[in-house]
């Protein structure tokens, strides 16, 4: 998820502020953080180097991965400009409203902030999206999912428009990048949350496909009713919530402490949605159309059991992602089911 280096979006709930007057106490330091963490003072001269040496150490005393890179990406974001910049003008003088603001942003990121969240970006199939804390950022593994539907629309008639049904759009990215990337896509993208459909619809504009995708508020297949769409179906895609409220608690502090909790958590045993999902497939999926989940680590062949337990599909189709764990399931209907 590479931020981007051109930022043309407003940011609704951005914490960070581009203008304003520099105010003395924000420049403060202490010795020692509330964890007893050393606390490197603050550079007097604001350059570019001294003030990503500065992030870069505050970040690894904070047990970020790559902090020098995290250092760069925030100071190349606030600045409007690509990271080869500091190396050619390492000495380039900040101004200190900049300045200010970048300190606020390594301390929101040396809390484990996630970097999509202070810079508002990330990027979903060579598409950048705007992205903040109303919705979930997206992950690489999801990209299969679109590759998946990709693969399957090219065994479809070119003739009529490929009706897809994205289930739980958060940021829009698989939908988004669908009509992109189909010529024929006619995207019904449904969420429950009016917050993640505003950030959906902001990206869909910014991509120029908003006559392609209908964007639908409600749960699951209820605001479809009445679009005449039903049996109609090419395509349920869904990447749903999918992590149990047991686990939880134990996802790493970034996600759990950021990311919606709507998006992530679906029952006790994370398969919640997914059965709601393919319980209704009968009433709105075609003949010979399918569904494609993205599924959480393990959840791959009882939700694949569940879908063949329905007696309406062929056997599901497992796709492993980066880390050769199961995580895309592609189910084909039976052309005659009934």
């Amino acid at each position: 998820m590479k931020p981007t280096e051109t930022h043309n979006t407003p940011m609704p709930h951005a914490d960070i502020q581009r203008n304003g007057s520099c105010h003395p106490s924000l420049l403060s330091t202490q010795d020692e953080d509330a964890h007893g963490r050393t606390e490197y003072p603050f550079p007097d001269k604001h350059t570019v180097s001294n003030l990503i040496s500065w992030a870069s150490k505050t970040l690894h005393d904070h047990d970020i991965d790559s902090p020098r890179l995290d250092a760069e990406v925030i100071l190349s974001y606030l600045l409007d400009c690509k990271r080869i910049t500091f190396y050619v003008h390492p000495d380039k003088s900040v101004e200190n409203t900049v300045a200010v603001s970048y300190q606020k942003a390594i301390r929101r990121r040396s809390q484990q902030v996630p970097l999509q969240y202070i810079t508002n970006h990330a990027e979903f199939m060579s598409l950048d999206f705007y992205i903040d804390e109303r919705v979930l950022i997206p992950r690489p593994e999801t990209e299969l999912v679109v590759e998946a539907v990709i693969k399957k629309s090219q065994t479809l008639s070119k003739e009529k428009d490929i009706v897809m049904v994205d289930i739980g759009v958060g940021s829009g990215n698989i939908a988004i990048a669908l009509a992109k990337k189909i010529d024929k896509a006619r995207v019904f993208a449904v969420d429950i949350s009016p917050d993640a459909l505003s950030v959906a619809a902001m990206n869909a504009q910014r991509h120029e496909v908003l006559n392609k995708i209908t964007f639908l508020c409600g749960d699951i297949f209820t605001p479809l009713e009445g679009y005449g769409i039903e049996t109609k179906i090419d395509f349920i895609i869904s990447n749903p919530p999918y992590v149990s409220s047991d686990e939880f608690s134990t996802l790493q502090k970034d996600v759990r402490d950021y990311e919606p909790y709507i998006a992530l958590v679906s029952g006790e045993d994370g398969l919640h949605m997914f059965k709601r999902i393919i319980t209704h497939t009968n009433t709105w999926l075609r003949p010979g159309g399918f569904i494609i989940f993205e599924v959480g680590e393990k959840q791959a062949q009882q939700i694949a059991q569940f879908i063949e337990n329905t007696g309406r599909f062929k056997k599901p189709e497992l796709v492993k992602d980066y880390q050769n764990i199961y995580r895309i399931i592609v189910a084909q209907m039976e052309e005659a089911c009934g």
